[in-house]
């Protein structure tokens, strides 16, 4: 029930943000998703790391720890070519590879905040006895002012596919907004993200636990630097949240650079 209600109310910041929507991009700060594509913290967005240069490179490092030895650590790379392709990759490693998750994206169609994207990514399992999955999605995302501050807000649905030549497993939806807190004080520096998914990082093994109800994921995104030809993007994450058990802590770092 808690759940739902976060869902309707991310929808509502959806729509609210929608309707003062502008040409603005102040509340938004390029990032890497948990599994690598840019994004939110879980939902991938229709946007891409490097949108104003033809090649542009990121590498970050993340963990996922909800008590005790369970600990996740996610290093990843995405690489933008040409201001609309997006190529990223995920290595898991928990005990060892546990899965390797590379991933895709094409923006269809960029004008001022608003941006449309076609995605996917394929998950290599490591690990004995799970096979192969796949995903596709179909992301937007636009901006607007919320309360005075600058946001952006992206929806995202798909397909799971959870097992290896089954095209019946499931159906994927995300949705979440990056909002510029305080500006005149932070001046675009630091940002809360949020998103809520009925999908994680990955299908086997993610120490966000999505599989039931979903998961809601929210934190501090900080950009010190993002301009010119360099980007350095620190995250201190909750993850979900509202599931007794299964809340944990995210803490990460992306940096990359354009030529």
């Amino acid at each position: 029930m808690k759940k739902r209600v976060i869902a309707v109310l991310l929808l509502g910041t959806l729509a609210v943000t929608g309707v003062f929507a502008q040409n603005v991009t102040a509340g938004s700060a390029n990032s890497m998703t948990l599994n690598g594509s840019t994004g939110l913290i879980i939902v991938p967005d229709a946007r891409i790391g490097w949108e104003n240069t033809k090649i542009g490179v990121d590498v970050g490092y993340g963990f996922v720890w909800t008590g005790g030895q369970n600990f996740d650590h996610l290093p990843r790379f995405a690489v933008s070519l040409f201001q609309r392709f997006e190529i990223s990759g995920l290595m898991q490693l928990n005990d060892g590879l546990q899965n390797f998750v590379i991933g895709g994206k094409f923006q269809l169609t960029k004008s001022g905040g608003t941006a449309l994207a076609l995605g996917g990514d394929f998950e290599f399992y490591n690990s004995i006895g799970n096979q192969n999955s796949a995903k596709l999605y179909l992301a937007v995302t636009y901006s607007g002012n919320f309360f005075g501050m600058p946001a952006v807000t992206s929806a995202t649905i798909g397909w799971q596919m959870l097992k290896q030549g089954s095209f019946s497993s499931q159906f994927i939806y995300g949705m979440g907004f990056s909002l510029s807190l305080i500006p005149g004080t932070f001046k675009d520096f630091v940002y809360w993200v949020t998103d809520f998914a009925n999908f994680s990082y990955t299908v086997s093994g993610a120490q966000v636990n999505a599989a039931s109800r979903g998961a809601f994921n929210t934190g501090i995104r900080i950009h010190p630097i993002k301009e010119g030809r360099f980007n350095l993007v620190i995250d201190i994450i909750g993850t979900d949240l509202l599931d007794d058990g299964d809340r944990g802590m995210s803490a990460s770092i992306s940096g990359g650079i354009s030529f």
